[in-house]
């Protein structure tokens, strides 16, 4: 087996660009942002998006008013996406960088910002409880945190089961990686149908919820590691239990996917 256990999210999302329009990603993104943050507008406001995967909600972010967005991703090739997003826009008020939500230095450095961003992120770092510090430390007085981290589940097919599936996945070949992706989608496809449900319907509200395709998210589903979780209870204690932060808006899951978070720092 490969040494690599890390999972090219970069990669994953230049492929879903390169076949994406990106004007309907851009509204879909947009309302995304909107529909969450309940109000909250972002005229006039700084937008950090830790985590910025394809740059598409940086984007979004600046084309509902935020008068700066800063885009950081660990991920090389995520951070070309973002840049070949923000040249195709032409904004003068984006900044994009290379860099860990662990990097102490790096937080330190960018200071603090009225909305900060991270969905899906944190769980990813290798290291999600300094992860999460760290984000608490970019809130500006008042400003907002919304987060998006996998749920924790117990049992037979729970958390522990995936981290050895998406750990195996990063280990193996190339040949091994592409048989698992073509299974783990024809899986899905089946489940649909079994379940009397239309795939293409499916595939295309699916966009709606956050400019997100069907199979690039089940693949960064599938390869996602690092790889860890938090329950709500656990989420909820470290930002209003320690941080003192108020919860606005939470949309949580029974299953691993994630439970979204908007918080507010007094």
């Amino acid at each position: 087996m490969a040494t690599e256990t890390r999972f090219a999210f970069g990669k994953n999302w230049a492929k879903y660009l390169a076949v994406s329009s990106n004007k309907e990603i851009l509204e879909k993104s947009k309302k995304s942002l909107n529909d969450f943050l309940a109000g909250y507008l972002l005229k006039g406001k700084t937008f950090l998006d830790f985590g910025s995967g394809s740059g598409v909600h940086s984007l979004a972010a600046l084309s509902l008013g935020a008068s700066k967005v800063a885009s950081i991703d660990f991920d090389d090739d995520s951070v070309a996406c973002a840049r070949h997003l923000k040249e195709k826009s032409q904004s003068s008020n984006w900044e994009i960088k290379q860099g860990s939500l662990l990097d102490e230095n790096l937080i330190k450095s960018l200071g603090q910002f009225d909305v900060v961003y991270c969905w899906g992120v944190a769980h990813h770092t290798g290291d999600m409880a300094k992860a999460l510090e760290n984000l608490e430390k970019l809130i500006a007085p008042r400003g907002l945190l919304f987060l998006a981290i996998y749920n924790k589940v117990e049992g037979k097919l729970g958390s522990r089961y995936w981290w050895h599936i998406k750990r195996f996945y990063n280990e193996s070949g190339f040949i091994v990686k592409k048989i698992m992706e073509t299974a783990y989608l024809a899986y899905n496809f089946l489940m649909l149908v079994a379940r009397f449900k239309n795939p293409l319907r499916v595939f295309s509200e699916y966009k709606k919820k956050r400019g997100m395709s069907w199979s690039t998210d089940l693949i960064d589903w599938l390869g996602g590691f690092p790889y860890e979780y938090a329950s709500v209870k656990e989420i909820f204690d470290l930002y209003h239990g320690k941080y003192g932060m108020e919860l606005l808006n939470i949309k949580t899951t029974n299953y691993t996917g994630c439970n979204q978070f908007l918080f507010s720092k007094k």
